[in-house]
């Protein structure tokens, strides 16, 4: 009755804290899955249901047979072995059969799964998702979604098949020995107490093993994009230390979970042998006193492992169900973000079709912005960018210039404020998902990718032809060293185009912004790495190639600020148009530049 009492309560203290709210949520999540390859996957329980059943009837044909042989019923040798022979055929055959239908389902309901919920990722918004580092993100869509697939392909079935087995088993030896069946059961209460065991330190080990190997795929992420800093700076083997280190711990936490594995199994192992030793035994002492034949000792002997085995599959089910639990909960955390508006509207597309004769203005009204956690960047911005203007952002490093480009984007939203796009005879807009089809950007760093160079600057207009690509690289001034390279334009870019330089990276990245021919170009520090006289070569034929476009360029050289129509400052907490003077003394380090309070905020995504 006390034992009880605790259990209640326990039960009472989950349900407070949640936990039981947040197993079922779970569950009803992965069940949705379930629900739409239903078809699928009832089709593979059946077919393991029907391997479970021919286990069953080899069994009973073993009896037959034996009692065959040893002179009990002679005349149904001949049926008997060929019973036996028919059925082990079947089984080979449906075992062939179910292991190609088995994996064609699982390839697609995989291939279904995965793509589903990479899709809900990949459209979350963007602020929200940036809060999971990169390597934790692709753990979970791998480790832990790959935990979920099997767990929705193999639970039902295996429930299904094992219950069939145990079922079966259990009928058959209540029919001919319900005392044996009896026997054959002792064993469940024992391993009831080990799954619960095994399921209360489960949840604890899994999730910590889980967010461990999030962690350690975001390592050895970090190692191999910076190695050539790591071996610049020679810290080869504090590294490797650092990657040792981890090594242990994974040990660690494997070794642990281990321990407490093999108790379990230990437990349950001897239980079962005591129990097997006991039937066999009893299944003896009925043969020895003639109640029972040959073919029904081993029948029934079969029948109780059946018993046994299947019993225990079942129950272990539950661990592994757990396990799905909290890799379901892990993706939840990924799929129940916020997600983008990428509707488009009429009104868009009709800003779209008026665009390429009379460009597209943008506006920051009375704006307040700041990163989830923080202080505001700035507060009560005011900007505007018209066709056929650049615009310069100045302002010290890390103080929201970035987050100005991300704001126009629509990755960030404004605290207060609007943030819109308009053009002559359309409705204006307000920034989303949706507008970033007005936008090409140029961010700061390296954002090439693996492939060939036309490849890349392809990537917004896959169907630009040949000489498309190659004027988009003159007016880039990329040309000069594009054609000098072995194979041209389909040359091959290695990881984070290793063999090129700053420079030639950026002229690819803004080739390939102005193949996009968008209304509105964003670019964040896109020409720090080019020389003066090739920068100022760059952004004219940026102007020459459209009029109507508009520039938005941040920077930190007097040289791009030369060719703007206006310079807003962005920093210490303001956003405001500053005159040429005013500019010069920034540049010069004079005046009273206070950002002495925004340090302490420092974009660090910037």
């Amino acid at each position: 009755m006390r034992n009880l009492l605790a259990y209640i309560q326990r039960l009472i203290r989950r349900v407070r804290e949640g936990r039981l709210k947040e197993l079922l949520a779970q569950w009803l999540w992965m069940a949705r899955y379930i629900r739409r390859y239903w078809y699928m996957i009832g089709g593979y329980t059946l077919l393991n249901m029907t391997g479970s059943i021919l286990s069953l009837g080899t069994t009973m044909v073993s009896r037959t047979l034996v009692d065959s042989v040893t002179g009990h019923n002679a005349g149904m040798i001949g049926a008997a072995a060929a019973a036996y022979v028919g059925v082990g055929l079947a089984q080979i055959l449906i075992s062939a059969v179910r292991s190609r239908i088995s994996l064609k389902i699982s390839l697609y309901i995989t291939t279904r799964i995965r793509l589903d919920i990479f899709e809900q990722a990949i459209q979350a918004d963007w602020e929200a998702l940036s809060a999971f580092r990169p390597g934790d993100l692709q753990y979970r869509l791998n480790g832990d979604v790959g935990v979920i697939i099997n767990n929705v392909l193999t639970f039902f079935p295996s429930l299904c098949s094992m219950l069939v087995s145990f079922g079966g088993a259990f009928v058959v030896m209540v029919q001919n020995d319900p005392v044996m069946a009896v026997i054959a059961l002792c064993g469940a209460p024992v391993s009831l107490l080990v799954s619960r065991y095994n399921l209360v330190r489960m949840r604890e080990y899994q999730k910590k093993n889980q967010e461990f190997a999030s962690e350690n795929v975001s390592f050895n992420q970090e190692i191999f994009q910076n190695m050539q800093t790591i071996k610049a700076f020679g810290l080869v083997q504090t590294f490797f230390k650092r990657y040792e280190d981890k090594q242990a711990e994974a040990m660690r936490i494997q070794l642990d979970r281990n321990k407490y594995q093999q108790i379990g199994s230990i437990i349950t192992q001897l239980t079962g042998q005591v129990i097997g030793y006991a039937c066999y035994g009893f299944a003896i002492f009925r043969l020895w006193q003639g109640e029972i034949t040959y073919g029904s000792m081993t029948m029934l002997v079969g029948m109780a492992s059946s018993l046994r085995v299947s019993f225990s599959s079942v129950v272990n089910l539950i661990p592994s169900a757990m396990r799905a639990c909290i890799s379901a909960g892990r993706i939840m955390e990924i799929t129940e973000l916020p997600r983008e508006k990428t509707a488009d509207t009429p009104e868009l597309q009709a800003m779209l079709s008026h665009a390429a004769e009379q460009g597209v203005e943008v506006r920051l009204e009375d704006v307040t912005v700041g990163y989830a956690g923080s202080r505001e960047i700035y507060t009560g911005a005011q900007f505007r960018a018209a066709p056929g203007e650049i615009i310069g952002l100045v302002g010290p490093s890390g103080l929201g210039k970035t987050t100005t480009l991300k704001l126009l984007l629509g990755l960030i939203h404004p605290r207060a404020g609007t943030v819109s796009v308009s053009s002559s005879g359309s409705e204006p807009q307000i920034v989303s998902a949706a507008t970033r089809q007005l936008f090409s950007y140029i961010p700061q760093g390296n954002t090439l990718f693996t492939g060939t160079i036309a490849e890349n600057v392809r990537l917004m207009k896959p169907d630009a032809s040949d000489e498309e690509v190659i004027r988009a690289l003159k007016s880039a001034c990329a040309w000069e060293f594009v054609q000098e390279l072995p194979d041209g334009i389909y040359e091959k870019i290695q990881d984070n185009g290793q063999r090129l330089s700053e420079g030639q990276k950026q002229r690819l990245s803004i080739a390939r912004a102005l193949l996009a021919n968008t209304p509105v170009l964003l670019l964040d520090e896109a020409t720090s790495a080019l020389d003066v006289a090739t920068e100022r070569r760059v952004l004219q034929k940026m102007i020459r190639r459209d009029p109507w476009r508009t520039i938005i360029v941040t920077a930190h050289r007097p040289s791009v600020f030369a060719q703007c129509s206006r310079v807003y400052l962005v920093g210490a907490g303001r956003f405001r148009e500053i005159d040429e003077k005013q500019l010069q003394e920034f540049l010069n380090g004079e005046g009273d530049w206070d950002t002495s309070d925004m340090q302490k905020e420092k974009d660090t995504s910037e």
